[in-house]
């Protein structure tokens, strides 16, 4: 039985794209333009598309934990320190604070996602 994937618009459309090459409706070199990528990207998409069918469209990473995110235990901390003892602090200040006094180092983008 074959997994059930989900589609964004984007694959949904490299999707669309990929029939057409298959029923030579379209070619290689028009699809790259088409999908603003290069012939080479094409053809690699192609042939994964030919031995898994529309699975192999979808993200290989979809469903994934990324693997530099934080704990959920960490989450909670930042989350109370960024209500109650830095409350009002920017980004950045907030960022080195708690590296200086807390010991905990994130990044401002990680900050920027937990607060």
């Amino acid at each position: 039985m074959k997994e059930e994937v989900t589609l964004n618009r984007k694959e949904q459309t490299r999707l669309v794209v990929m029939n057409q090459i298959e029923g030579r409706k379209l070619t290689v070199d028009k699809a790259a333009t088409l999908l603003e990528l290069t012939p080479r990207h094409v053809w690699r998409i192609l042939t994964a598309y030919r031995k898994e069918d529309a699975s192999a469209i979808a993200h290989g990473n979809r469903g994934h934990k990324p693997v530099n995110t934080i704990t959920e235990d960490l989450r909670q901390q930042v989350v109370v320190l960024a209500r109650d003892k830095y409350c009002g602090f920017n980004q950045q200040h907030f960022t080195e604070k708690p590296a200086d006094k807390e010991g905990i180092n994130l990044s401002r983008s990680t900050v920027l996602v937990v607060i």
